[in-house]
């Protein structure tokens, strides 16, 4: 069942603000007000109806790694389904409800979308899940979040990529949470988004998050590709608190096709209760 967990990709919550100052950031020969950053990045929201693709799946735990290949359907705002190679394990999610089942073992699960916040106690929705898949910021910017700061150094590791810097201050059950949002200034896409405990004073400055350090939940987008116009993804790396790790290779990706969507338990199956 610890392996059904990791196949649930997840992520977060709620809002706030900072104080708002008009100021300019300059990058890429772009001069553009923090409100003209965030009106770009909503304007590129995702219009992918369905989608699909082949997945490598690499998930990291304690100097080990298991590596598998599953296949991912996306309906958008409707379902996400993912199945392990001949159907062995498929997991669908919806609006309302997470349904897993398992034919090596012989059982399934049956539970509502709260089941992913059980897993790593943080509220999200589905579409937040979504968001996080296509690339796209899971809480919504707005300018005052504008980090008044660009990072410009473009190395290999996602901290120091070229990108437009936001940060949302979130409550969330007595405990502060600091958001993190790195903004591809070529495609407006996200290069990362990551989220720490705010109270945590091992933190010294806005992007100096280290893993080594602090705990840390960050979604990493390695590689975009785009298909009729359409960017998505291609590389996703998720690092969560603990700092076990899933790493997502998209391949033969097609998108806005017809999908089928097959999900049938079994008869005999035993039920598992995770509620």
């Amino acid at each position: 069942m610890k392996r059904s967990k990791y196949l649930i990709l997840i992520i977060l919550l709620g809002f706030s603000s900072c104080a708002l100052k008009k100021e300019y950031v300059i990058g890429d020969n772009k001069r553009l007000t923090a409100k003209k950053i965030v009106k770009i990045i909503n304007e590129n929201e995702h219009d992918i109806k369905t989608f699909q693709a082949r997945a490598r799946i690499d998930y990291f735990r304690k100097n080990k790694v298991k590596t598998n290949t599953a296949t991912i359907r996306i309906l958008s705002g409707e379902k996400i389904w993912i199945s392990a190679p001949l159907g062995a394990i498929r997991l669908l999610i919806t609006n309302d409800s997470i349904k897993y089942y398992n034919k090596l073992e012989r059982n399934y699960i049956k539970t509502s979308f709260a089941y992913i916040e059980n897993i790593i106690g943080l509220n999200i929705t589905y579409e937040m899940l979504e968001k996080l898949l296509f690339g796209q910021p899971v809480l919504a910017l707005n300018p005052k979040d504008f980090a008044k700061k660009l990072n410009m150094e473009n190395s290999q590791y996602e901290d120091k990529l070229r990108s437009y810097i936001f940060k949302k201050l979130i409550d969330y059950e007595g405990t502060q949470l600091q958001g993190l949002f790195y903004v591809n200034p070529y495609n407006f896409k996200l290069n990362s988004q990551k989220f720490f405990d705010y109270n945590d004073k091992t933190t010294s400055s806005i992007g100096a998050v280290s893993n080594d350090i602090q705990k840390t939940f960050s979604i990493n987008y390695k590689a975009y590709n785009s298909i009729n116009k359409h960017i998505y993804p291609r590389k996703i790396l998720f690092l969560d608190w603990d700092n076990k790790s899933i790493n997502i290779d998209m391949k033969s990706v097609i998108i806005d096709k017809k999908l089928n969507i097959p999900f049938r338990i079994p008869k005999g199956y035993s039920q598992v209760i995770v509620d």
